[in-house]
C-alpha cells in the first residue's frame, strides 16, 4: 500500500510538474489579449464597419482560447498591419506566405491551409483538364483578373495563349462571364473564389474543378517584437491537435 501510494504521489507530482511547465510555456503575451489586424479578404477575414469575422478569426479565437488567451481585432490596411508586426504594435497577421524578409521580424506557425489556386468551371466540366496547359490546348477561353499574380505556369502560358485569355478588373466580372458561358473557366484561390460564388448566388452555375494551378502553404505570422517564439510553438501544437481531432476541419468546412 505504501509503495502504491508513493507511486501515485510520484505520478501526481510528474503530472503537476508537466502542467506547470506547459502553463509557463503558454503565458499569454500582451497581458492576455493578443491584437490581430484584418482587411476584407473573404472568407479569411470579413470586415463590415467595425465588425470583423471570417475563417481566420474563428480559428484564432479557438486556438487562443485553448491557450487561455483572448483576441482583439482591428481593421487595418495591409501596409499599416505589416508595419505593426515589425514594430510590435500588432501581434498577428494572416493569411500570409513565408519569406526571408518576413522571417527577420516575425515567427511563423506551422502551415494551417494550402492556398490552392484552382480552375473554376461550369458544372460537368470538373475533370475536363488535367492542367492549365491541357485547358489551353483544348481551345478553352480563360477569364482572368488584369495584373493579378496567379501562380504555377500561368504567366508563361498567358504569353503563348494570349488570344484565349479574357482579362477583366474583378473576380465578380469573371464569374458572371463564366456563368453566362462567355468564358470556359476562371481561376483563383479556392476559399476566396468559393466565398464570392456564394455571395453572387452562382453555386448552380460555377464550381471548383479538380485542376490545381498552384498550391502554397499559408501561415499565421506573429511579431517577434511582442510574441515569444515559445508561445508560437504552443499555438502550432494546439492548432495541430485541432486538425487531428476534426475541430479545424469543422471550422473551415463552413467556408468552402
Amino acid at each position: 500500500m505504501l509503495v502504491r501510494t508513493f507511486r501515485f504521489l510520484a505520478g501526481f507530482g510528474a503530472c503537476f510538474f508537466a502542467a506547470v511547465t506547459v502553463a509557463e510555456a503558454v503565458d499569454c503575451p500582451r497581458g492576455g489579449t493578443l491584437l490581430a489586424g484584418a482587411s476584407d479578404y473573404r472568407p479569411y477575414q470579413k470586415v463590415e464597419g467595425k465588425d470583423v469575422s471570417g475563417m481566420d478569426v474563428e480559428v484564432l479565437e479557438a486556438v487562443l482560447g485553448k491557450l487561455g488567451c483572448s483576441l482583439k481585432i482591428d481593421a487595418l490596411p495591409w501596409a499599416r498591419h505589416l508595419k505593426g508586426i515589425q514594430d510590435g504594435s500588432v501581434d498577428i497577421a494572416s493569411p500570409v506566405s513565408k519569406t526571408e524578409e518576413r522571417e527577420s521580424y516575425a515567427h511563423f506557425t506551422s502551415p494551417y491551409v494550402n492556398a490552392r489556386q484552382l480552375l473554376f468551371v461550369a458544372p460537368g466540366n470538373e475533370t475536363a483538364s488535367v492542367d492549365l496547359t491541357a485547358f489551353f490546348a483544348g481551345g478553352g477561353k480563360l477569364g482572368a483578373i488584369r495584373e493579378y499574380a496567379y501562380g504555377g505556369d500561368y504567366m508563361t502560358l498567358k504569353e503563348t495563349h494570349a488570344g484565349q485569355v479574357d482579362e477583366t478588373d474583378s473576380l465578380e466580372s469573371n464569374l458572371k462571364k463564366l456563368a453566362a458561358g462567355r468564358v470556359d473557366a476562371t481561376l483563383g484561390e479556392e476559399f476566396v473564389v468559393g466565398a464570392e460564388i456564394k455571395r453572387l448566388g452562382l453555386g448552380d452555375k460555377v464550381v471548383a474543378s479538380e485542376t490545381v494551378i498552384s498550391s502554397d502553404p499559408s501561415y499565421f505570422m506573429f511579431s517577434k517584437a511582442s510574441v515569444p517564439e515559445e508561445f508560437v510553438a504552443a499555438f502550432s501544437a494546439e492548432l495541430q491537435k485541432m486538425k487531428d481531432n476534426g475541430e479545424f476541419d469543422a471550422i473551415i468546412a463552413k467556408y468552402r
